[in-house]
């Protein structure tokens, strides 16, 4: 569901470039100009690297429980990290679902229709692989204002084949 890597990643230069997709303004992600885009890329195979998109990534306020859209698992950087528990879900029958304008196959849930099965709390330069086919939301300790992470996200490769190509990798 979510693993942290051993791996930590400090001060990376970036430039947040054109805008890819706004979910209602509380996600958006933007092409990115990163200098140092193949020592982020060489957390996975060669031959992999094909399979995933580079972006930056940006939350400005809380995310409730739901499914990404068109990407089956992701490996998120954070560069930028007020406190705020990323947790995961498990779903109870007879859940109800809905979907803002700019989702495809993902989905949002009503909190009281799930189980939590745990989460944690990035901090700067970490490196989380995330399954985000499973519900997840991302909830402020305190106060939320920016949350900036550059994503490896693939919609060809689940989060087990994901865990293996780290593990191939020496990064997990």
């Amino acid at each position: 569901m979510f693993v942290k890597l051993p791996k930590h990643i400090g001060g990376i230069d970036y430039r947040q470039m054109d805008l890819q997709i706004s979910y209602e303004g509380a996600i958006e992600y933007f092409d990115v100009d990163l200098p140092k885009k193949q020592y982020v890329l060489d957390l996975i195979p060669e031959r992999y690297q094909k399979d995933f998109a580079l972006a930056l990534m940006k939350i400005n306020q809380p995310v409730p429980p739901h499914t990404d859209s068109q990407i089956k698992c992701t490996i998120n950087i954070y560069l930028k990290t007020e406190p705020c528990m990323t947790e995961f879900y498990r779903v109870k029958p007879g859940a109800t679902i809905y979907q803002v304008d700019s989702q495809t196959n993902g989905v949002i849930f009503n909190k009281r229709d799930l189980e939590s099965e745990g989460g944690f709390v990035a901090g700067v330069g970490d490196i989380w692989v995330l399954d985000v086919t499973q519900p997840h939301s991302v909830e402020p300790i305190n106060e939320v204002t920016e949350r900036i992470a550059i994503t490896l996200a693939t919609a060809d490769h689940d989060f087990n084949e994901v865990i293996e190509m780290l593990s191939e990798t020496r990064n997990l």
